[in-house]
């Protein structure tokens, strides 16, 4: 299996290093996990020829930001912060993983990051605990097929998410 290595933004404290060194080991088995996801054969520059206001060149904007490109089979991870807005810092990724799980996605990486997370950074729990009812209150995401919603507008999947009514 080729060697995955997390380039998130980088981090200084021990604590967060040592998360990062876990993820870093864990992506290979979740993607052993979940080897029956189709990657989506799209690069950055193939999502920012969507419609402006669609997830898919939100998603390009994300990796143009970040640069760096979609990891095969793994692309939906990366719409999850874009379309929940965490970033990519350790404690924003441990966030939206406790938001995931409060969402109604309880995998074996999500877990995992959530109590390697709690155990190392205790003082963020109000974060954490907040992100995790934040999405027991939203609509469940957990089953969407994001490859399909590349150019549905961003702004109308993140109300139905978070329950918000249009404004006109």
């Amino acid at each position: 299996m080729k060697h995955i290595e997390i380039n998130y933004q980088s981090e200084s404290s021990f604590r967060a290093k040592a998360v990062l060194w876990l993820l870093e080991k864990g992506v290979p088995i979740h993607a052993r996990l979940n080897k029956q996801r189709i990657a989506w054969g799209l690069k950055s520059g193939d999502l920012l020829n969507c419609a402006k206001e669609s997830l898919g060149h939100a998603l390009g904007l994300f990796y143009k930001k970040e640069k760096f490109e979609p990891i095969p089979k793994a692309e939906r991870h990366d719409v999850f912060h874009v379309l929940l807005g965490y970033s990519t810092n350790v404690i924003d990724e441990a966030a939206m993983q406790f938001f995931l799980l409060g969402n109604g996605k309880p995998s074996f990486f999500t877990i995992g990051t959530c109590m390697i997370t709690i155990l190392l950074f205790p003082n963020q729990f109000s974060y954490f605990l907040d992100a995790y009812q934040k999405g027991k209150r939203s609509t469940s995401i957990r089953d969407w097929n994001f490859k399909l919603l590349l150019n549905v507008n961003m702004n109308d999947l993140q109300n139905k998410i978070f329950n918000l009514k249009h404004k006109l």
